[in-house]
């Protein structure tokens, strides 16, 4: 009988559990905003100052970024900038000051027709790893279903986002 490879897919049982706080609760496909983030980043710090309560990843709904409805994100766009006029720096700060990463829930593709937009995709989920040391993406069909001649490129982002983040998480 052939012994078959057993594959570690990074978790199981075994892994510490990670405390997060997941957005949905006061914001759904409309998005959060940085000024309402800026609030709850506050108390899970006044939480965690006061009675030693802490999360470890805030992460941000549907909508926040990629939407049902609304499609694919932008940072150029007219709702990423009136929710977030600065990006997501501010918010980021913020979240290291207590102890915290972002998550984000987004499509696994947005990877749009034409290199330019595929670029564009690419580039800010590894630059959410890179520059803001992301600690977790949910990533599946609410937002958009993964086309398969995206899966290649998926992958390979995110394996470098890996390289900024190698503990990221990873949600389907």
């Amino acid at each position: 009988m052939e012994e078959k490879e057993v594959r570690f897919a990074g978790a199981d049982e075994s892994t510490p559990s990670v405390p997060q706080y997941f957005a949905w609760i006061n914001s759904t496909n409309e998005g959060s905003t940085e000024k309402q983030t800026l609030i709850n980043l506050d108390f899970f710090r006044w939480m965690k100052e006061t009675y030693g309560m802490e999360i470890k990843i805030y992460a941000w709904d549907a909508g926040n970024f990629d939407g049902a409805a609304e499609g694919f994100g932008n940072v150029d766009s007219e709702k990423f900038r009136s929710q977030y006029p600065e990006g997501y720096k501010n918010v980021v700060k913020k979240a290291e000051e207590g102890g915290v990463r972002m998550g984000l829930w987004g499509s696994p593709d947005g990877f749009g027709d034409d290199p330019e937009t595929e670029k564009k995709r690419y580039e800010f989920f590894v630059h959410l790893c890179r520059d803001y040391h992301f600690g977790q993406f949910k990533l599946d069909g609410v937002c958009g279903f993964l086309r398969p001649e995206k899966a290649e490129l998926f992958a390979k982002m995110l394996q470098e986002c890996r390289q900024y983040s190698p503990d990221l998480i990873v949600l389907n």
